[in-house]
């Protein structure tokens, strides 16, 4: 039986290294899901059940806690799993359509509550005097602005303007750590070799993951020898190692046409027959009720491999009122046809 590399459970695939900016201050000390804590425990979500804040949409959530937009899904899922958020849909200002916005828990105002209180304790040295954080942080003024502008030494800076930079140590990574891209490329290696071969395809599949994965030549070839030196056979359940790519290629929440030829050609590699129905599992179990709800629809449209005017009338009905964006509509609909391919 193939020995296949077991990554680590304590850090969920795909996982985000929290880079700070030279411009982020103090508030580049603390991990995204910190940062989102915070903004949202300075930010609440109001008393009108109608109207949403631009600051609590993802586009302001990812604005406000200095990361790119396409990296807060993964954020956001590990607080909705730990129960700290919770989110709908509201109407906000500026905005064509309803949007969703996103607020803090009970369980989530108390792990804020620890850590708003923990930063507040902190000395930091105003005009020359040492002074608590809790003096600068008001009503007025959030308290990730006030990190921003507290340099590593603890030095306040009260005139520093969005533009303006603190030099501090900038963090660099990758999106996954190596440890686990090296992980997932051994597990793509054991399966190609396990019948002690490998097709002209099959190494242009690998070099493809490796490159996708920014994975360097001196770092594949020790696993690609260890594996060609060992007696190989096909992993049990092979959907595993699919499910697996499939969740470093969903890491910015779509999978584009490129990444999609590489799921295909490792589904053809493992033998999945079913390989496009796993994908459409794995993507329907995380979505939202809105979502589930226009991907069965969906999915009924097609059925018989075409959608009639009443259908489509039907479907953008449905868009309209479940406010599926333009983006969401192309993945479920990219999934759904994909599977009746």
């Amino acid at each position: 039986m193939a020995q296949f590399c077991e990554l680590p459970k304590s850090v969920d695939l795909p996982w985000v290294v929290e880079v700070a900016s030279v411009s982020d201050g103090m508030m580049g000390t603390l991990t995204v899901e910190q940062r989102v804590l915070i903004h949202l425990w300075d930010t609440p979500l109001g008393d009108n059940q109608w109207e949403g804040r631009p600051e609590l949409t993802q586009a302001g959530v990812s604005e406000e806690v200095g990361i790119a937009r396409k990296h807060l899904p993964r954020t956001l899922k590990k607080l909705r799993e730990k129960g700290h958020i919770q989110e709908e849909t509201r109407h906000v200002a500026g905005a064509k359509q309803r949007c969703r916005v996103y607020s803090l828990s009970p369980s989530g105002k108390t792990a804020a509550s620890g850590l708003v209180d923990e930063l507040r304790g902190r000395n930091v040295t105003v005009d020359g005097d040492v002074q608590t954080l809790s003096k600068l942080h008001n009503h007025s003024t959030n308290l990730l602005t006030v990190l921003k502008k507290i340099d590593s030494s603890g030095i306040y800076h009260p005139n520093l303007g969005d533009g303006d930079t603190i030099q501090t140590p900038s963090v660099t990574g990758k999106d996954i750590p190596l440890k686990h891209r090296l992980g997932v490329y051994e597990n793509i290696v054991r399966t190609a070799w396990f019948d002690g071969i490998v097709t002209i395809d099959e190494q242009a599949m690998l070099d493809d993951m490796a490159l996708y994965l920014g994975l360097e030549p001196d770092e594949t070839e020790p696993l690609e020898k260890q594996v060609r030196e060992e007696t190989l056979q096909p992993e049990e359940g092979g959907d595993s190692l699919y499910k697996q790519m499939l969740e470093v290629a969903w890491q910015d929440g779509e999978v584009d046409d490129n990444e999609q030829a590489m799921l295909d050609s490792l589904a053809g590699m493992l033998n999945l027959e079913s390989a496009r129905n796993v994908q459409l599992d794995w993507v329907c179990n995380r979505l939202d009720d809105r979502l589930k709800a226009y991907c069965t629809a969906m999915e009924a449209a097609w059925e018989d491999g075409e959608v009639s005017g009443d259908e489509e009338n039907m479907l953008s009905s449905l868009r309209e009122n479940l406010t599926i964006t333009d983006a969401e509509h192309r993945t479920i609909h990219g999934v759904v046809r994909a599977k009746l391919n």
